[in-house]
């Protein structure tokens, strides 16, 4: 399941949110950093098949498409070359992947630079915010503090509460199956590629990608997609 809001479903838990507090949540930390981890391992497979579009005599291209750090960059690469290398089956396989690592890479970014926060109330879940969100919190809060323009009434973490979320631990153990799954999906792909293009058997490979969960679910999305044009 993907992180949900604080408000209104997790208001009664008690919070604390700060550098130092999943020094006490070892399971958590484990947790993202398996999802850190594996994704380094997705990047690569997305590097490896990048360059099996381009050709592998394409090294000044590799680079340069290894140097766009932003999702959007690279995915106009990738579909740019895909354009010119794949057609039916092996396309939508292809854009299948390449939405679900869209999706999953926002997820990794999350996870990266985020605050997060921990409940002595319920020690299964973790807080999380933006950073920016943070920075907006703490700067509006310790102003109004500075100046004496907090009533006795307001809530002092109102825009914290606002901007929170609540991963499970079960959260973040699902989101690393699905980073390991895409993983599969291109490291076949990849492998696919790879051979050679009478090879009886390659097709093998794209049959096992389009069966996995994510890559169907994005097929059966690319389809109602081309239905309605």
């Amino acid at each position: 399941m993907p992180r949900q809001p604080y408000l209104p479903t997790f208001q009664h838990l008690n919070y604390s949110v700060g550098a130092l507090v999943l020094k006490d949540r070892p399971e958590h930390c484990a947790a993202i950093g398996k999802c850190i981890t594996i994704w380094g391992q997705v990047d690569n497979e997305m590097g490896n098949l990048f360059g099996l579009l381009l050709g592998t005599e394409s090294t000044a291209a590799l680079e340069v498409f290894l140097s766009l750090r932003r999702f959007s960059n690279q995915r106009e690469a990738l579909q740019a070359a895909a354009k010119h290398r794949l057609e039916g089956e092996d396309l939508s396989t292809f854009q299948a992947i390449l939405s679900v690592y869209g999706a999953l890479e926002k997820e990794r970014n999350s996870l990266a630079h985020g605050c997060f926060g921990v409940s002595d109330d319920d020690p299964t879940v973790l807080f999380w915010i933006e950073v920016k969100d943070h920075v907006h919190f703490q700067t509006e809060v310790l102003t109004k503090e500075s100046r004496g323009e907090f009533a006795a009434t307001d809530d002092r973490h109102a825009r914290l509460k606002e901007n929170m979320y609540v991963y499970r631990l079960s959260d973040l153990d699902s989101l690393y199956q699905q980073m390991e799954e895409l993983w599969w999906a291109a490291f076949y792909f990849n492998g696919y590629l790879r051979q050679p293009p009478k090879d009886a058997g390659r097709r093998d490979d794209v049959r096992r990608v389009r069966k996995f969960s994510q890559i169907a679910a994005a097929l059966s999305d690319i389809a109602l997609r081309a239905a309605r044009k």
